[in-house]
């Protein structure tokens, strides 16, 4: 078979892989959230005390697109906004405790995948995986 062809099916796989993942995100006790909700809600998880402007510059999207965004995730008691006590024109985000559950379930479907690759893959196709992906994703 054609090297070419060969990259292509393998990354084709790979997609396939991927949205298989993304599926089960959504299925079960997160399926109410969109993908675009769970990475807000893990990145503030990151970064507890974040702000909306500081969202904005690590997405590298307008602040009203973050604005919305949060709005939706405090409405559903996700986020909650702390004002600063030094600058009133400040807030921070951070995770209730609902959105502190979310999270938690979404990194343990990220173990869960993890640990799935981890059974079938030995440690040097591991070791060569990462050292693939870090290589070509410069």
């Amino acid at each position: 078979m054609n090297r070419e062809l060969e990259l292509v099916e393998s990354m084709d796989k790979l997609s396939e892989l991927t949205i298989k993942f993304q599926k089960q995100l959504l299925t079960g006790d997160l399926k109410e959230y969109t993908l675009r909700q769970l990475y807000y809600i893990e990145l503030i998880h990151k970064n507890q005390g974040i702000s909306v402007s500081e969202i904005s510059k690590i997405l590298d999207v307008k602040k009203s697109t973050v604005s919305v965004a949060i709005n939706q995730l405090i409405e559903i008691g996700i986020v909650t906004k702390i004002q600063s006590s030094t600058d009133k024109r400040f807030y921070s985000l951070e995770l209730t405790p609902k959105g502190e559950d979310v999270i938690n379930k979404h990194m343990q479907i990220h173990k869960n995948t993890i640990k799935k690759i981890l059974d079938i893959l030995e440690a040097e196709e591991v070791d060569k995986f990462i050292k693939i992906v870090n290589k070509i994703t410069v």
